[in-house]
């Protein structure tokens, strides 16, 4: 079996920054729902990116990717694969719709799994590279979770049930998956799911459950129940995956996660004896990103130049659904 990496990562932040004052004057217009600096004190984020209101889930995907696809050519893309919780539309695929705005001609489809859609993606596109069947996979991603954000908030429960929502931020980003020809790219890959805990976190509308009520068409969270469901079922999935694969958590020198709090690192840090220092944090500047937040960090870490070639690379996928997913590379 071929052994893949990631050849080239790119992002796209939307250029509008939404602080938290602006987020809390707007659920306080009505009457007074959260105390000035709540929002901070709850998720320990700053601020946000807001995509423009005629920009699609496909335009984020497509202004991260188009650098790759400059870099490479996009007759040498044999594949493109859509990865996001978001999503333009129900039908078609999103990955149509943007694979028409970076003209390309290549075989499309969308992968969705909640914050671990990239993570599932970057798998995909190396089985399919590893089978042979192509050589050159484009891994896209494009979260505008803004549109999902409640504001006309009328009870205390009501407030409880949307309150995670108002840590959510824009992006887009893009991944290329190639073949590798060195000691470089993925050296263990594994994914595990627990459908019972789907309901911990959820935007309902638009499938058949609640095709038609608008009510259901905003994020809702159960917070703290599914931090405890992740943490524990992360913390042992990932010390069983660490000795599959014959790694010590000491020997490795950098994390990206998923992000859904400032602390969420350090959370991670304590459980597993990962250092701290080796988990990239973006969630304060960005927020919660969904799919998007795992590449965010590891292009921010790699811009500083402090990743690099042979380095040990853990991707530690967290979502609702609930799923986990451990990846292990040699950058």
């Amino acid at each position: 079996m071929k052994k893949t990496k990631i050849a080239d990562l790119s992002v796209y932040h939307p250029e509008r920054i939404v602080p938290n004052s602006e987020l809390e004057m707007r659920l306080n217009a009505g009457k007074k729902v959260l105390p000035e600096g709540s929002l901070e004190r709850l998720f320990g984020l700053r601020e946000r990116r807001f995509a423009a209101a005629d920009e699609q889930v496909s335009d984020l995907a497509a202004k991260a990717a188009q650098p790759i696809v400059q870099r490479i050519g996009a007759d040498q893309i044999e594949c493109l694969i859509f990865a996001a919780a978001c999503s333009d539309l129900i039908e078609p695929a999103t990955c149509n719709i943007g694979q028409h705005k970076l003209g390309l001609r290549c075989p499309a489809m969308d992968i969705k799994n909640a914050c671990n859609s990239f993570t599932s993606a970057l798998m995909t596109a190396g089985s399919l590279i590893a089978s042979g069947m192509y050589q050159n996979v484009l891994v896209v991603n494009g979260e505008k979770l803004s549109d999902a954000i409640r504001y006309d908030i009328k009870t205390e429960a009501q407030l409880r049930r949307h309150l995670a929502a108002y840590s959510l931020g824009d992006a887009g980003a893009a991944a290329l998956v190639t073949a590798s020809d060195d000691d470089s790219g993925f050296v263990f890959q594994r994914f595990m799911t627990r459908g019972e805990h789907w309901e911990l976190c959820t935007i309902k509308g638009g499938g058949s459950m609640y095709p038609h009520d608008m009510d259901q068409n905003y994020f809702e969270g159960q917070t703290d129940a599914l931090k405890t469901v992740l943490a524990e079922e992360a913390n042992a999935f990932l010390r069983a995956c660490l000795q599959e694969a014959g790694w010590n958590v000491r020997d490795i020198q950098h994390v990206f996660t998923h992000q859904v709090s400032s602390g969420t690192f350090r959370l991670i840090a304590n459980m597993t004896g990962l250092n701290p220092d080796a988990c990239e944090q973006v969630f304060t500047n960005f927020g919660n990103t969904a799919a998007a937040s795992i590449p965010l960090a590891i292009h921010q870490r790699l811009q500083r130049g402090e990743l690099q070639k042979g380095d040990k690379v853990l991707l530690l996928g967290l979502a609702a659904g609930v799923s986990v997913s451990v990846q292990l590379m040699i950058w």
